[in-house]
């Protein structure tokens, strides 16, 4: 479509010279229009109002008159409350006169007056839209206005409104304006007197009016006059941004005025009757206007603000006419502003609002100030008037009146110049330019509330400095009287969400808190106002930090959501620890502020709100000065705390308060209220005993710190108080304090006793009486004697005085010239009775001095004059004197169990002799000859063994000779002897025989360690036979030994001797390790390896060390590749080398495993290879004749030799082998050893051989060579049969792809020796030439020599081909199939395995099919059981007046029959079954939803026809009783009065079934026959029948489907040209069909293709063989099949697998039906109708697997 130019259409239009036409306008439909916008309440009043201010009028006067109800009489009762209520509840209104005394009208406001949305230009007023005044015509319908001297009424006509204007003579009229509304409605109630009262009060708050009357007919309900102080300027402070973030407005100065507004109302305005008075009075009253009902609709403001009423029996008891009095007072901060905009801006807010933008206009923001006193409360119940006018909760956008928009603080803000939405209720946020000039606005009214704040603040400060005095440190009690104040600004300024639009709140609030310069802003705080960055909050346990601003704690709860603000916007923070700091530095603490302090600091402690460090650092600067009388009461003179010293706290519990404590200790007063834990989170100690009682001793001396009676090293009665503390802590002490308190105290004199103060190792108990001058403890009651001991108090007397009084000889003893005999006994006897009390280093000392004699016979005491440490003797026991050890000397029986034998055991005395004491005994006494000493010695060793514990002893160390030896006088140490006598071969010594059993308990072993024999062995020549039998035999005895960790070293060790082979005197040739060396003898291996034998037990030793019975195949390859010149030397003979790579042969795959010898062994020359060496030809023949080839095989000779794997050649093909076999070393031809040189890496002789062939001329007849191609696919099954699967190259089905035969006259092979210069020439009968991966046999006359063409096919079907391969393929080639059974070949099972798969499918199908035959037989029997009672009906049943025509029961069906292709035109009748087909395609089509989605469709073809033409509409036809019905009815007949039955649906599946068996493979054996058919009565020709085709198959396609072209020797086709060229197509189309016969279960070979370009045929049936063209498969389907796009595949796939399938179900029919006959469409429409549901299923199935592989793309894409 051309685009048309709009502009010059309208210039057109516009020079057309038609008359013009004015629009008219509807007046009374476009007020009433206007009017819908105002839809709330007061709207009349609001604009007069407006009006007047407008005027400069300072007062205006609403006045109601009413109507006298005429059914509710006067009220008896004639008081003016009641006829007040009376009027008020009855009456209805009559008028409502507005009056104002501003300045009457001029001829501009008259002109105005009459206009709709002409507003007032002047930008300083209210107004402007200009249709305020037309809302009095909400209630009123012909307003009428006076104004001075002049007045107009207005009035209708029709739809139009007219006015008429009077001007009065001077000196008439009056200078007020009036505003007369006569109601439209004379029923109208009188309003809701509170709401009006409130709206009033509110309308006065920010107009210029000041006074207000309301008026009820006679009565002055209301009014209120409004007073104002004088204006003061408040100074705009510097750190706030006076311009708005756009830039458009300024604040230039701000003033503020004290405003007070005086209400004097009647009660009744409160009253309201109640609803049942209501209900009764006025049930005959007129419903009330549809105004009032749409305003309360529209107005949600009369429910959300509904006025508190009076109750009734309130109202009954009071006079509601004696007038009340209230006033209010208002702070109203007035901004000046001026405007910056630019031209464009003026111009489109000018055009949106009709007067252009103030350059400067005002901002007011109105708060209510605390108040003490507020009569409000008292008059709130007869009427509050003043609830709208307080924004104590939520204040409202004015815009000259009050808006339903909240600004969301409690504050009124009015801003004339802010511009409204029409109904004047809310600001208009959605227009462009208004939206920019109202967001302004806004954001201006923000920064004047921000100045405002700053003002308050400001006058708050100066109040509390006044208070204070002037001081600059204000005290919390000095803010006290103006905390309410503050509070009351807080929660002025206290920012929610405003209603209805959020919008404005976030701006006002935005540019409150953006509009300071500084992050910070003042606040009312404990020490007056402060900027909030100096202002901290504080908790209530920080109460003891007096120097730190904070926030009140009231303020913080009565103002918290402001609070919260100064927290979120991070002006306020709480008290952190440097505020702390810098309180604690600047006073030091009174106590109770310092219990404060602790209490906070161990709370945050505790919690790990304070790290340890901080605490410490509060701490130490932390100085409290205690209060004088202190916190208990005690009198104590107050005195400075530096709590950075204090390192412990007083546990009560631990040392009583009435001890001393050191400076270091927090006194208890302070933190007896803590627990230990929150005392230890400050790293405070709890004051234990031993830093007590260090102090203690440390200041025993100072008297500043401890009074005369508390030193502990002075005083007897403090010392007994400290030690009876102890006494009762002592268990409770760990062992380390116990030992420090003991080396604590032990030096000081602290243990008073009889002689004075001493110290405690110089004092004894007061039992210790053995000398009367010892000094006793005294008064040491309660203090246990546990105490005493472990301080040193003794309860013995001192070792030294007692060995100088009791050991010390008399004088008489001197006289005698003898010592004290039994002295020492005494002494015994005294210590064993105060045992318990010797000390430990007493005890030590008894050790260590020598204080008792050893026995002595030879002298006359009986005991030594030397003296012995007790350690130093023994027992008085017989066998230990018999032994010679020293015992001590004891008159009379010992006991051991005895109170002496005891503490002499605790001494050390000794009760049985050590090892080294008895081996040194029985060294010493074999040494010197005493043979009975040392007998003793080994039978009290023996015998004493264990109950003395010798058996911890570590023998191995003994160094002393001290065993005797068998047939030796010299005596061994018990490392050096053995008690095995093998161990004597090796040179060692034999303990004594009859020690032997005894031998463990000395420490000899059995045998010497392994390792030293080992040793021994290395070193020891083994000479003969005899003397290694002997040696090993013995090692074999000590397998158990011959471990992990000395098998490696004996393996490769050399001592195994190697004897020559001589009878008499063998001699040891060499000596090598036990791996070299095996174990017996052989006959292979004998000559090349070591074999020995010393007998069976000495063999098991070898075999241990790492000999073999025979080598491993590893080691003999290993062998083999390291010395095979040596090991063909000593068999020289190959058929033993043969032998031997044969066992290789064998063990390849293990050879395999160890890869480096494999490696190795395919580098190495030890493999034996043959070389030919010829004879001299006879009589000048060629030695390649074959006559002479016996000859040549007598007079030849064959070298062998030495070679690697890579110039040896494996013999594959004898012919060539026969030419070239004196030019290459030929590998033992030999299968085992051929795999073994292969897989080293010998070449086959035949990829050495190149061959070139060339051919005569192509034969004409190529017959020969098709039957020779067959018989080589069926054979080659054969021959491939018995061949292992990893031999098999190609198989037979490759081999009839790739393989073709062709019959030429003649053919030449020459045949070259790669790398050698050796060629040959020879005639062939058969040869194989490859191009591009194509083969073609090349073959000489019809009968060509079979074993040739066996040599030639024999590498393309095996991998490696044995030379005997090509023979067995020669016989299995030409001999029959019979006489290869006979010979026993199972021919049958190998030639039909792919028949007996066909024949299983076969089953599989014929199962369904019986499946389906099953179903069939059961629906008869349902039909049969219905169809019995229907026919007794049926008899009795009379025609229906009015049956459809198509009932089964209508005598009328053939009147709807379709026309017959006899009626048709020819050409109608040759394109009918083009148009059934397409019609039935169609409809499928759509029903499955192909063939749409903007693809081109295609003619669908017929079953028969020329090329696909487009199909015409078929022309309508006149139904007739003549015509034949369609099936599956018949006509009949007469088609008149008989009755017409329907088939039974089981009678046409039965035959559909038999129609699918009856099908088959083309040129099958079996006999075909027409199904048998049940009477079906609806047949009727409609279509054409299409001949059969000569055709001849070309081809096996995929799916086993076959292939034909036509015989036509006119148009010869190319077979295979067509097929390479057509050969993707091709397997779709099988594939297609295979799909398509799935639905039916057909078996897939009887479905051919065939292709026929100039026929008419789409498919044809012959004798049950279905033939299918693909010349319309290529046209019709194949490109949109083969589409990379998977879905367009998927689309056409469905589209061909419908086609095909109708195709498949009109060929099917044939079964049934040979000839185009209604009963053979019958049957079609009968396949379709049957096998619907599982198309549908196929079809599905297609669509989902394509889904899944397009989700599955993208994945396979990504990784």
């Amino acid at each position: 479509m051309a685009a048309m130019d709009f502009n010059a259409l309208r210039a057109q239009t516009m020079g057309s010279g038609a008359d013009e036409e004015a629009v008219t306008v509807n007046t009374r439909a476009l007020i009433d229009k206007v009017l819908a916008r105002y839809s709330g309440e007061w709207t009349t009043l609001r604009e007069l109002i407006q009006n007047a201010a407008d005027a400069s009028a300072d007062k205006v006067t609403i006045k109601f008159e009413t109507i006298p109800s005429a059914s509710v009489p006067v009220p008896y009762d004639a008081s003016q409350s009641s006829m007040l209520k009376h009027v008020i509840h009855h009456h209805t209104l009559k008028r409502m006169v507005v009056t104002n005394n501003g300045t009457p009208f001029n001829e501009n406001d008259w002109t105005r007056l009459k206009r709709i949305a002409e507003g007032n230009p002047d930008e300083t007023k209210i107004g402007a839209f200009g249709v305020g005044f037309y809302s009095t015509f909400a209630d009123c319908e012909e307003p009428f206005v006076s104004s001075g001297r002049e007045a107009m009424a207005f009035f209708w006509k029709t739809n139009a409104l007219f006015t008429r204007r009077l001007k009065l003579p001077h000196g008439e009229g009056d200078h007020d304006t009036n505003f007369v509304l006569d109601y439209r409605d004379p029923t109208s109630t009188i309003p809701s007197l509170i709401s009006l009262s409130q709206f009033l009060a509110s309308s006065l708050t920010f107009v210029g009016i000041e006074k207000m009357e309301l008026w009820v007919d006679q009565w002055n309900v209301l009014t209120l006059n409004k007073k104002t102080s004088p204006a003061l300027d408040v100074p705009i402070p510097k750190d706030i941004e006076p311009k708005t973030s756009e830039g458009f407005m300024k604040i230039l100065k701000v003033s503020k005025e004290m405003a007070q507004i005086d209400g004097e109302w009647m009660p009744i305005v409160a009253y309201k009757p109640s609803s049942s008075a209501a209900r009764s009075t006025n049930r005959d009253d007129a419903a009330p206007s549809l105004r009032g009902f749409f305003s309360r609709l529209a107005g949600g403001r009369q429910q959300e603000d509904t006025p508190a009423t009076l109750k009734q029996k309130d109202a009954d008891t009071l006079d509601l006419t004696k007038k009340v009095n209230a006033t209010i007072f208002l702070n109203v901060d007035t901004a000046t502003i001026k405007t910056y905009t630019g031209q464009k801006f003026n111009e489109e807010l000018e055009r949106a609002t009709k007067k252009p933008p103030p350059k400067n206009t005002k901002l007011a923001v109105l708060t209510a100030p605390f108040v003490e006193n507020d009569s409000i409360a008292t008059t709130a119940k007869l009427g509050d008037i003043f609830a709208t006018v307080l924004p104590s909760r939520s204040g409202r956008i004015f815009i000259g009146f009050p808006t339903h928009q909240t600004t969301g603080l409690n504050a009124h803000i009015s801003a004339p110049s802010v511009i409204p939405t029409v109904e004047r209720e809310s600001i208009d946020l959605n227009a462009k330019w208004v939206r920019t000039w109202n967001m302004e606005m806004l954001r201006a009214a923000g920064i004047v509330c921000r100045i405002v704040w700053s003002a308050e603040m400001g006058e708050l400060r100066q109040r509390i400095t006044n208070q204070a005095n002037g001081s600059s440190k204000i005290r919390m009690d000095q803010v006290q009287p103006f905390l309410q104040e503050g509070i009351t600004v807080f929660k002025n300024f206290t920012f929610k969400e405003s209603t209805p639009s959020p919008k404005t709140g976030e701006l006002l609030e935005d540019a409150f808190w953006r509009s300071g310069k500084k992050p910070s802003i003042d606040v009312l705080s404990s020490c007056g106002v402060l900027p909030t960055h100096q202002v901290r909050i504080a908790p209530k346990d920080l109460s003891f930090v007096e120097g730190v601003p904070v926030l009140p704690e009231k303020l913080v709860e009565e103002a918290k959501p402001f609070v919260n603000k100064l927290v979120e916007y991070g002006l306020v923070t709480e008290v952190t620890v440097s505020d702390i700091r810098e309180a604690l530095e600047a006073n030091p603490l009174t106590g109770q502020q310092l219990s404060e302090f602790l209490e906070w600091l161990v709370k945050n402690a505790a919690k790990g709100q304070l790290d340890g460090q901080v605490v410490s650092n509060l701490l130490a600067i932390t100085v409290a000065n205690e209060d004088p009388a202190g916190l208990i009461g005690d009198g104590s003179s107050g005195k400075l705390l530096m709590l950075g010293n204090i390192e412990y706290f007083h546990s009560p519990s631990r040392i009583p308060p009435s001890f001393p404590v050191p400076e270091t200790v927090m006194p208890l007063k302070y933190t007896s209220s803590h627990s230990k834990h929150d005392l230890e989170s400050l790293g405070w100690q709890e004051l234990q005993i031993v830093p007590w009682m260090r102090w203690l001793i440390t200041e025993s001396k100072s008297r500043s710190l401890l009074r005369e009676d508390q030193d502990l090293t002075a005083s007897p009665a403090f010392s007994q108080q400290v030690f009876a503390l102890l006494s009762k802590q002592w268990d409770s002490m760990s062992q380390s304090s116990k030992q420090t308190l003991v080396e604590l105290l032990s030096p000081h004199t602290v243990v008073p006793t009889k002689f004075g103060m001493k110290k405690p190792g110089d004092a004894y108990f007061p039992n210790v009486k053995l000398f009367d001058d010892l000094p006793t403890i005294t008064g040491f009651h309660g203090v246990k004697d546990k105490i005493l001991t472990a301080f040193g108090v003794r309860k013995t007397v001192e070792l030294g005085v007692v060995f100088e009084r009791l050991l010390k000889p008399t004088s008489k003893d001197k006289e005698a010239g003898s010592g004290s005999p039994g002295r020492h006994v005494a002494l015994i006897q005294y210590l064993s009775s105060v045992r318990d009390d010797v000390p430990s280093a007493d005890m030590q000392r008894l050790r260590n001095t020598p204080i008792c004699p050893k026995e002595d016979r030879t002298s006359e005491t009986r005991e030594s004059e030397e003296r012995y440490k007790v350690s130093e003797l023994f027992e008085p026991r017989p066998q230990l004197r018999d032994l010679g050890l020293p015992v001590i000397a004891w008159p009379g029986l010992y006991r051991s169990n005895s109170p002496e034998g005891r503490l002499l055991t605790v001494l050390g005395l000794r009760t049985v002799p050590t090892v080294q004491e008895l081996i040194a005994i029985m060294a010493r006494a074999g040494s010197s000859g005493d043979v009975t000493l040392r007998d003793r010695a080994l039978t009290y060793f023996i015998s004493c063994y264990h109950a003395n514990g010798y058996a911890q002893f570590d023998y191995t160390k003994v160094q002393t000779p001290f065993l005797p030896l068998e047939n030796k006088p010299e005596l061994s140490t018990p490392s050096q002897c053995f008690t095995d006598e093998g161990a004597m071969l090796l040179g060692f010594d034999l303990v004594r025989r009859d020690l032997h059993s005894h031998a463990p308990m000395f420490g000899v072993r059995r045998n010497p360690p392994i390792e030293t024999c080992i040793q021994i062995l290395a070193r020891k020549k083994l000479t003969s036979h005899h003397e290694a039998r002997a040696f090993f035999a013995y090692f074999a005895g000590r397998l158990n030994e011959v471990n992990a960790s000395v098998i490696p070293r004996l393996q490769d060790l050399n001592f195994v001797p190697i004897f020559s082979k001589a009878k008499e005197k063998p001699v040891v040739k060499s000596y090598t390790s036990p791996r070299n060396v095996f174990l017996g003898d052989s006959d292979t291996f004998g000559e090349i390896f070591n074999y020995v034998d010393f007998g069976q037990e000495a063999n098991t030793f070898l075999l241990k060390c790492g000999s073999k019975p025979e080598p491993t195949k590893v080691e003999v390859a290993q062998i083999l590749v390291k010395e095979p010149a040596r090991i063909s030397s000593k068999f020289n003979n190959p058929e033993k080398y043969l032998t031997l790579l044969r066992s290789l042969a064998d063990s390849v795959s293990v050879l395999k495993k160890n890869k480096d010898l494999f490696r190795e062994m395919k580098k190495a020359p030890f493999l034996l290879a043959s070389k030919h060496i010829p004879g001299a030809p006879k009589n000048g023949k060629s030695l390649l004749d074959d006559d002479d080839f016996e000859d040549d095989e007598s007079q030849g000779i064959t070298e062998w030799q030495l070679c690697s794997a890579e110039d040896a050649i494996i013999v594959d093909e004898f012919i060539a082998y026969n030419l070239f076999k004196s030019n290459i070393l030929a590998a033992p031809q030999e299968e085992g050893l051929e795999d073994f040189y292969f897989s080293l890496g010998s070449q086959l002789l035949s990829s050495l051989v190149e061959e070139a062939a060339k051919h005569g001329p192509r034969a004409a007849d190529q017959s020969p060579a098709q039957k020779l191609q067959n018989l080589i696919i069926e054979r080659s099954q054969l021959f491939l049969h018995e061949q292992p699967q990893e031999n098999i190259k190609n198989d037979a089905r490759w081999l009839e792809k790739h393989l073709s035969v062709q019959l030429v006259s003649s053919i030449t092979l020459r045949r070259a020796l790669r790398g050698r210069n050796i060629t040959h020439s020879q005639k062939r009968t058969a040869v194989i030439t490859a191009n591009n991966r194509e083969f073609t046999l090349w073959v000489v006359g019809a009968n060509p020599d079979f074993y040739q063409v066996s040599q030639a096919l024999i590498h393309l079907l095996l991998n490696r081909p044995k030379l005997h391969s090509p023979l067995t393929l020669e016989m299995l080639l030409k001999t029959d199939l019979l006489d290869l059974r006979n010979r026993g070949f199972n021919v049958s099972r190998i030639l039909r395995q792919k028949a007996a798969e066909a024949r299983m499918a076969e089953s599989q199908r014929q199962q369904e099919l019986e499946e389906q035959q099953k179903r069939i037989e059961e629906q008869q029997k349902a039909w049969e059981s219905t169809q019995s009672p229907q026919k007794k009906e049926k008899k009795s049943k009379q025609n229906m007046i009015g049956a459809f025509p198509d009932s089964p029961d209508s005598k009328n069906a053939g009147a709807l029959a379709a026309p017959s292709s006899q009626h048709l035109p020819q050409e109608d009748m040759d394109n009918e079954p083009i148009r059934s087909a397409q019609r039935m395609l169609s409809n499928f089509a759509k029903n499955f939803g192909l063939g749409a989605g903007g693809r081109q469709q295609r003619p669908t073809s017929s079953l028969s026809g020329p090329e696909p033409l487009p199909i015409p509409q078929a022309r309508p036809q006149t139904p007739s009783s003549s015509q034949d019905p369609p099936p599956p009815y018949s006509a009949g007949s007469s088609g008149q009065g008989q009755d017409q039955s329907v088939t039974a649906p089981h009678h046409m599946q039965q035959n559909l079934l038999s129609a699918i068996r009856k099908s088959r493979p083309h040129n099958s054996t079996e006999i075909f026959s027409r199904g048998e058919q049940n009477t079906v009565s609806e047949t009727k020709s409609y279509c054409d029948e299409k001949p059969a085709h000569d055709l001849a198959f070309v081809a096996d396609l995929k799916q086993g489907i076959q292939m034909f072209l036509p015989q036509d020797p006119a148009r010869p086709t190319n077979a295979s040209q067509f097929l390479q060229q057509n050969i993707n197509g091709l397997n779709a189309f099988a594939d297609l069909l295979k799909s398509t016969g799935d639905i039916f279960a057909l078996n897939p070979r009887i479905l051919n293709i065939f292709h026929e370009t100039g026929g008419k045929t789409i498919a044809f049936n012959r004798n049950g063989s279905i033939f299918c063209n693909y010349h319309y498969f290529h046209q019709l389907h194949e490109s949109q099949i083969a589409s990379s796009d998977a879905s367009v595949a998927q689309a056409g796939h469905d589209d061909a697998l419908v086609y095909w399938w109708v195709i498949l179900c009109h060929e099917l029919a044939h079964n049934l039906v040979a000839d185009h006959s209604s009963n053979h469409s019958y049957y079609t429409e009968g396949f379709v109708a049957q096998y619907f549901s599982r198309v549908v299923g196929k079809i599905a199935e297609g669509r989902e697997r394509t889904q899944q592989q397009q989700i599955a793309l993208p994945d396979r894409t990504a990784e």
